[in-house]
């Protein structure tokens, strides 16, 4: 399954430069721009937001219904037969290209060729809304040709090596700056990072994920034409996922 742009979500093709950790190849380890971090401080604001966000979008997180086509159960076992681990252990950030809508259109449209079929579990905003279009027990069509550091799971014969069985994915909407085949955009907005520290947060406490397995496109992208999420800042989820307890 080719993942993540399709037609109309077509990046096209680039040098796969890495945005906060290392080139994305298959013998390259991912070096975490996250570090280990305790605040203990109630009194930041920054805190105080994070905290009573949590409560209030988890709670209002907008359900999508996509094609069947578009996603699927977890592996049991790889093409060889061998008995595969379904419970999540990697969290990879994206970003759409185009507008939300745009991609909710493309993941509810049927698409029968393999090459085809995309989708992330989450979607967020330019507002910070949280879009579920994918159950986090499913797997998730975000990444192609892929792997992290080594890992990853060959499910269907014919098609290539992905960390699409042991994988969650998020992708942030792409300002509108950023529709076109640039290296850089202007970035993302506050509420999406915070949005996004959420997911990371309720994702690394759900399925006991590290930190540093929460890597991007880019990096484990194979076929060198992702720079996926371009313009992103690792300092905006390091500041909140320490405020959010989840880096000590």
């Amino acid at each position: 399954m080719k993942h993540l742009f399709l037609t109309p979500l077509l990046l096209g093709s680039f040098l796969s430069i890495d945005f906060g950790g290392s080139l994305s190849k298959e013998t390259t380890r991912w070096i975490t721009p996250l570090n280990r971090q305790c605040i203990y401080s109630k009194r930041s604001l920054l805190r105080r937001r994070l905290f009573r966000l949590n409560s209030l979008l988890l709670k209002n997180i907008n359900k999508i219904q996509i094609d069947q086509s578009n996603y699927a159960e977890r592996s049991l076992i790889d093409v060889t037969g061998r008995k595969l681990e379904t419970n999540p252990s990697l969290i990879v950030i994206h970003e759409t290209v185009y507008g939300v809508n745009s991609v909710i259109n493309t993941f509810q449209t049927f698409h029968p060729n393999d090459n085809d079929q995309v989708s992330y579990h989450m979607l967020v905003s330019e507002k910070g809304e949280i879009y579920q279009t994918v159950h986090s027990d499913q797997r998730a069509f975000g990444a192609g040709n892929s792997s992290f550091n080594g890992e990853s799971v060959i499910t269907k014969k014919g098609l290539a090596s992905s960390v699409n069985n042991f994988a969650l994915h998020v992708s942030l909407e792409t300002p509108i700056d950023g529709e076109d085949n640039d290296e850089e955009h202007t970035g993302y907005t506050q509420e999406q990072y915070d949005s996004l520290a959420i997911i990371l947060s309720m994702w690394m406490e759900d399925f006991s994920i590290p930190f540093d397995r929460i890597t991007t496109h880019n990096f484990v992208d194979l076929s060198g034409s992702r720079l996926c999420p371009r313009s992103f800042k690792w300092s905006e989820v390091q500041s909140r996922l320490a405020l959010l307890g989840k880096l000590c």
